[in-house]
């Protein structure tokens, strides 16, 4: 199976890293748009699944998350490893304010760290366009072979 989902941090990615209450500007419509596309959407923390889980909850993203992991152990170069995954999870993209940090598999993209509500904050706009526009003519910037999100699959 190819790998489709996509996986984000919690902390400094999707939510403020100071109190974890201000969802990052875009996360909500990235987050639709992938799931939209059925493409599955996975959060993984340090602080755990039920942490992951909790703030998805109060942030108002719950409804759009498949499924929440736990970061809970290092390979000997640093790299947080991947739990146990379903093969319908299996990372395409991983979306992460320490990408220095995230196992290199699937494309790893960096984000800066979000730390403080910022209704300014666009880090997360290129991730956004990646994703076929819900209305209007078709986006002529990929070819039809090409694979924008990275899901394995083709136009």
């Amino acid at each position: 199976m190819t790998a489709r989902a996509w996986l984000f941090d919690v902390d400094g990615t999707l939510l403020d890293s100071v109190t974890g209450t201000s969802l990052r500007p875009l996360a909500r419509e990235l987050l639709a748009g992938l799931r939209e596309l059925d493409v599955p959407v996975l959060l993984w923390s340090a602080g755990g699944a039920d942490y992951a889980r909790r703030r998805a909850e109060s942030a108002g993203i719950a409804d759009l998350v498949t499924a929440v992991h736990v970061k809970a152990e290092r390979d000997g170069r640093g790299h947080w490893v991947l739990p146990a995954l379903p093969p319908e999870h299996a990372p395409a993209v991983l979306v992460d304010d320490l990408p220095h940090e995230v196992p290199p598999v699937g494309e790893v993209v960096g984000v800066p760290p979000y730390v403080g509500p910022n209704p300014h904050d666009t880090a997360l706009a290129a991730l956004l366009r990646r994703l076929p526009a819900r209305a209007g003519p078709r986006d002529e910037t990929h070819s039809n072979d090409e694979d924008p999100l990275n899901t394995g699959r083709t136009r």
